[in-house]
């Protein structure tokens, strides 16, 4: 690409590492807002688009967004300004700013973000936890790790990650076989305990996935759906600077933890 690309160039590039018929039956992925045939100079990737990321993004003249997850996900029937998801699509369109999402496509890709998440806490000989139907795809990543106690593999992870975490089981079982997954992967509990693991880590572990990891003897180390997932922006931001003009700019945050800020 010579000139700048479109919105619906970028958008090509992230199916490239996300194919669209990885995303899950129920989510909403792709262009949201916009028009794909506007040039596109400057990029924002982000984790979720809120208020501050979108006001911060017209400030600095942002073309487009690509976020993980949807603006879009239920059906809107109006667009309301005096709602919070009103005024951000009215916003959007007053600055002329596109969205692009990948999510659960970019979780099930094979070099996505749970490759990411397994990468940044060092497992090694890594497979996938749930595969998908492409191979090499799927949720979650199951590898080894230097042998620690739970609690010391705790502490690596909120070091690792900046993200508080929350021990569920015995702490000083010895872990060297872990499973990871990215946002909510309480539902992975009995697929963690299938492939070996003796923890998961995850986040928005629920009341009752505490209880069956307790009694299947898993460890589970909760260390927030935001905290496992914003591992996505500054590699989406360096897979967009590889294939993309230097005159596009990629700028990253990450936002904030609704839980913490």
């Amino acid at each position: 690409m010579n000139s700048l690309p479109t919105a619906a160039d970028v958008a090509a590039l992230m199916e490239e590492l996300a194919p669209l018929e990885l995303k899950m039956e129920w989510d909403n992925v792709g262009l949201q807002l916009g028009d794909g045939k506007k040039p596109v100079g400057k990029i924002l990737v982000t984790l979720t688009v809120t208020d501050r990321i979108v006001e911060q993004a017209a400030a600095q003249g942002v073309n487009l967004i690509v976020a993980h997850h949807p603006l879009i996900f239920r059906p809107l029937y109006q667009i309301r300004t005096d709602t919070y998801l009103g005024s951000l699509v009215a916003c959007l369109v007053r600055h002329e700013i596109a969205v692009y999402t990948c999510h659960t496509n970019l979780d099930t890709a094979a070099y996505g973000l749970n490759h990411w998440l397994a990468e940044e806490l060092g497992l090694e000989q890594t497979g996938v936890l749930v595969p998908g139907s492409v191979p090499g795809t799927g949720i979650g990543r199951v590898g080894l790790i230097r042998p620690r106690p739970v609690a010391a593999l705790a502490e690596w992870v909120q070091e690792k990650l900046g993200s508080d975490v929350r021990i569920i089981g015995p702490r000083d079982r010895i872990c060297e076989r872990v499973a990871v997954c990215g946002g909510s992967g309480g539902d992975f509990v009995g697929h963690a305990v299938s492939s070996g693991a003796a923890a998961l880590i995850t986040g928005d572990v629920s009341y009752h996935d505490a209880l069956e990891a307790v009694g299947a003897g898993l460890a589970v180390i909760d260390a927030g759906h935001h905290g496992t997932e914003k591992v996505m922006v500054p590699h989406v931001a360096s897979y967009l600077r590889e294939r993309l003009p230097t005159a596009v700019q990629i700028l990253e945050d990450a936002g904030e933890d609704p839980f913490t800020s």
